[in-house]
């Protein structure tokens, strides 16, 4: 005869006192909507529970527990794939890749939780395999009183873990001022690396694999003592509360009054950040700005500098003394005047015939400048000049 019905007829404590006094071996299969939970039996005695068969509740827990290495999960993931009759947790035993002692305590924690997780399904139908093995019988034999004893203590306990801790989807932050007892054990050191202020308590559960019960009592408890606080708002979170006061303070600073939706902003970081003295050597950049940004940020026609060939060191004074204006200075020689000379100089072959022959050369009617070729000496030809007035 086949065993099945619904939950609201039969109660799963009834049922597994059932498969128990009768000695059977097999699967007890549970669905509600999507989930599909499974307790397997031989003999009477609990091997191994699920209570979502679409997830590995027992290779997250190994993994979450850090007992197996990435080439061994791979290989076991690999053979387990392969073959729907080896599960993972048997697949690594086999393997030696795990302690033994190791997967058959995680498996009888594993069922513990699986139970406790489908006695508070308030529905459900169920159906009994005959003869159905476990893919990841270890051995394990548990008695179906101990099972139920432990499960039900488990749903009387849960009802202050949830007065602590009211939904999955609470989120909890390490505690602004550090409690007067700071001692956790190892299971507890590992959970608080993973509460970050963003997760939730069903992402936490998911990541340590060690089911619900078991992390959100864990948990509840550092709540209890101070280390962890649910947030609220921003209300426990150490850099909010930092953040809030630090935005309250900048009044003093900017002269602008702190409104209260100024104040939301800057905890939520939507907020412009508080202005920044300038030195005058280090004029202020935008933070978000990169390298090339920065030298196209530059006005129109302009010629970008880059930051390596900016001088950020002051301008010293000329060590030299300013060159010595003379008395009496020199008119300027336009060039076309200098044109002309040189052209008078190369028409004459660059001799110099009596001063009339000079002074047409050196100062023509139309200019009142004296143009010399510079290539002249002019020592020499003042020089020259006195020998012809001497003669």
């Amino acid at each position: 005869m086949r065993l099945e019905g619904t939950l609201d007829a039969f109660s799963l404590p009834d049922i597994f006192q059932l498969l128990s006094f009768t000695k059977k071996t097999g699967g007890l299969h549970l669905r509600r909507g999507d989930l599909h939970g499974v307790v397997f039996f031989n003999s009477g005695s609990v091997t191994g529970a699920s209570a979502d068969q679409g997830r590995q509740a027992l290779g997250r827990r190994l993994v979450g527990a850090g007992h197996v290495s990435d080439e061994a999960l791979m290989q076991a993931v690999d053979r387990a794939a392969g073959d729907p009759g080896i599960g993972l947790a048997k697949a690594l035993a086999e393997a030696g890749a795990a302690d033994e002692s190791v997967l058959t305590s995680l498996m009888a924690e594993q069922a513990v939780d699986s139970v406790f997780d489908l006695l508070r399904w308030p529905e459900g139908d169920f159906g009994f395999v005959v003869d159905e093995t476990n893919p990841d019988d270890l051995g394990v034999a548990l008695p179906v009183d101990d099972v139920v004893s432990e499960a039900r203590r488990r749903l009387d306990y849960w009802q202050t873990v949830s007065r602590t801790i009211p939904s999955p989807d609470s989120v909890l932050v390490i505690s602004a001022h550090a409690p007067a007892d700071l001692s956790i054990n190892a299971d507890e050191w590992s959970m608080l690396g993973l509460v970050d202020g963003r997760r939730g308590v069903h992402e936490l559960i998911a990541l340590t694999g060690r089911g619900e019960f078991t992390c959100v009592s864990a948990l509840a408890a550092m709540v209890d003592r101070g280390l962890l606080a649910v947030r609220g708002g921003d209300d426990g979170d150490a850099a909010s509360a930092l953040i809030r006061r630090h935005h309250v303070l900048s009044r003093l600073e900017t002269g602008i009054p702190v409104s209260s939706s100024s104040l939301a902003a800057a905890v939520s970081g939507t907020a412009e950040p508080a202005p920044v003295e300038q030195h005058a050597a280090f004029p202020q950049q935008s933070s978000s700005m990169s390298g090339s940004a920065m030298l196209s940020a530059t006005p129109t026609g302009e010629t970008p500098v880059r930051p390596e060939d900016r001088n950020v060191t002051p301008a010293r004074p000329e060590p030299f003394l300013p060159r010595r204006t003379p008395d009496h200075p020199e008119d300027h020689v336009p060039a076309s005047t200098m044109t002309a000379v040189n052209a008078v100089g190369s028409h004459s072959g660059g001799s110099v015939v009596g001063s009339s022959a000079v002074a047409a050369a050196v100062a023509p009617a139309s200019s009142p400048y004296i143009e010399r070729d510079p290539s002249v000496n002019k020592s020499l030809l003042l020089r020259l000049i006195a020998g012809v007035r001497g003669l």
